[in-house]
């Protein structure tokens, strides 16, 4: 199963160049270049390369040495042994991930999930959910207002707005990018943001609202986003992220659960790994590292 990969795509390029950041390619990988405090910077490969070789990292390192960076951070689909030093980090991107295939029709799709998910959408419906689509950028004021919600509720972190803004004003007019949003009662609910490229429709952002969680909104906006994609031709729909060996410490062991609900099935990556520059700076942005999350 070969999924396609948006963060890896000239477009998304475009997307990271908006939001202020300098990026380059090497043999058709993005590199982006994030910059850290005290002046320091980093080389970021988004669910990239495709595989890691020995010439991927010595051209890496050597564009880095020139843009100061003290280290590359990857995530790639293959990981091979390199001669130069890689520490495993923490993953940005998730490394297991679930994808349906859009192939089957609707009605195995259907039969396929868990029979409380088929009960949930229609209990969604019967309850009067009613779903939006859009590339409107105002849209993601909304979005913006039950992520913050559902961050503070569950206990992670969130991109700032702009992040979010950005990606619907660059990527929206050419329908790469869409907010999906529940309301109920004239309230927005839930909200998802969904990107459609290649061959792929993925599942970037979710969030759910504190009031009415009984009428099932989440199952339905992933319902819509699903047809959705199976009725404009894509071959695969990708839930992003999940828990790996569905861990039930995990903290993301209830969206786990809620994303498998849906059927599919699970691929898994390498992770997130470090190709150090400067041992030394390295070092040291460990240690401020650990001293700014203790602190």
């Amino acid at each position: 199963m070969q999924i396609s990969n948006i963060s890896q795509s000239k477009e998304w390029e475009e997307v990271e160049k908006s939001l202020g950041n300098k990026t380059f390619w090497i043999d058709n990988t993005l590199i982006i270049k994030k910059l850290l405090p005290r002046g320091m910077s980093y080389f970021f490969c988004p669910r990239g390369p495709e595989e890691l070789t020995e010439d991927f990292a010595r051209k890496a390192i050597e564009l880095a040495k020139n843009e100061m960076a003290i280290f590359i951070r990857i995530e790639p689909r293959t990981l091979n042994p390199i001669s130069y030093t890689l520490v495993k980090s923490i993953n940005l991107n998730p490394a297991n991930t679930l994808v349906l295939d859009l192939n089957k029709t609707e009605e195995q799709l259907s039969s396929e999930m868990k029979q409380k998910t088929r009960y949930n959408i229609n209990l969604a419906k019967k309850k009067g959910v009613e779903i939006e689509v859009s590339s409107d950028p105002q849209k993601v004021d909304d979005f913006f207002k039950i992520m913050e919600q559902t961050s503070k509720r569950d206990g992670f972190g969130i991109h700032d707005i702009d992040h979010y803004k950005k990606l619907v004003e660059v990527l929206g007019p050419r329908g790469m990018i869409k907010v999906y949003l529940a309301k109920f009662e004239g309230r927005y609910i839930a909200g998802n943001i969904v990107s459609f490229f290649g061959n792929t429709v993925s599942y970037l952002h979710g969030a759910s609202a504190n009031e009415y969680r009984n009428v099932m909104a989440p199952y339905l906006l992933q319902w819509q986003a699903i047809t959705d994609a199976k009725k404009s031709g894509f071959q695969y729909y990708d839930f992003w992220g999940i828990a790996p060996n569905d861990n039930p410490k995990h903290s993301w062991a209830g969206v786990t659960r809620f994303k498998k609900s849906f059927g599919g099935e699970q691929l898994s990556f390498p992770g997130t790994y470090d190709i150090v520059v400067s041992k030394l700076r390295y070092s040291a942005y460990k240690i401020l590292r650990f001293l700014n999350r203790l602190f």
